[in-house]
Order: C-alpha cells, then sequence, then structure tokens
C-alpha cells in the first residue's frame, strides 16, 4: 500500500522588528520567550534584532498551525540555526507531546528584511 502524506496545517505570522527591539529593552523578556540554546545560535551582532523578531514570527506561526497554543511555554519551542543551515525547530512540552502523538513533522521557513520578519510552518502527517 501506497503511504500518503498530507497537510495538517499552515501556519503564517509577520513581526514587526521595530517592536522586538522595544521588547528586548525589558530583561524579562528573552528568558520569558527563548531558550539559552536559542540565544547562542542568534549571538550579539548587528543582525540579532532581526533573527530575534524571526525566531518570534516562528514560533507564532507554529502555534498558529496547531490551531492555537495548547497548554505550552514559549520556550518549549526552539528554534536554532546555524550559519548556512536550515532552522530546526525542537518543541517540548505538551505541545511537543501532542505534535509527537499526532506524527506531524513541521516545515519551518522564515526571512527579515528592514521593517518585518515573516515565518512559515508546515505541518505534515504521515498515513497509511
Amino acid at each position: 500500500m501506497e503511504s500518503r502524506l498530507m497537510i495538517y496545517g499552515i501556519g503564517v505570522d509577520a513581526t514587526e522588528i521595530a517592536r522586538i527591539a522595544k521588547a528586548l529593552r525589558n530583561p524579562r523578556f528573552l528568558p520569558r520567550l527563548f531558550t539559552e540554546e536559542e540565544a547562542r545560535s542568534i549571538g550579539n551582532g548587528p543582525e540579532s534584532v532581526r533573527r530575534w523578531a524571526a525566531r518570534f514570527a516562528a514560533k507564532e506561526a507554529l502555534i498558529k498551525a496547531c490551531g492555537g497554543i495548547r497548554q505550552s511555554r514559549w520556550t518549549d519551542i526552539e528554534i536554532i540555526r546555524q550559519v548556512h543551515q536550515e532552522p530546526m525547530v525542537r518543541v517540548r512540552g505538551p505541545l511537543g507531546q501532542w505534535i509527537e502523538q499526532n506524527h506531524l513533522k513541521i516545515w519551518l521557513s522564515f526571512t527579515h528584511e528592514q521593517h518585518y520578519a515573516i515565518a512559515m510552518v508546515v505541518l505534515e502527517k504521515g498515513s497509511a
């Protein structure tokens, strides 16, 4: 029997970079929304605000693709991207369990330009 894949959900988010730049002034913002691993992968360079905005947009897009947050914390979703590599998504907690139980594969793409960071998530489900 042929294996078939189907799209379970799609989520898209556009985040204003200036809004994230303002939020970064609050010392509670980063630890509430991002992991230490995300901070290491983003660094402190001139593009870091855009990178934070792209990660935030990616988390929002994933939540939308899942149909809304499923009792998880922002830090349960971890978006890691090393230079010249595609982004990797790790999901823990109740949302991670739900994704695993439903056999979903996460496809993520994000980008940023002068004013906005945009992310798109597609959840793919395999079925027999």
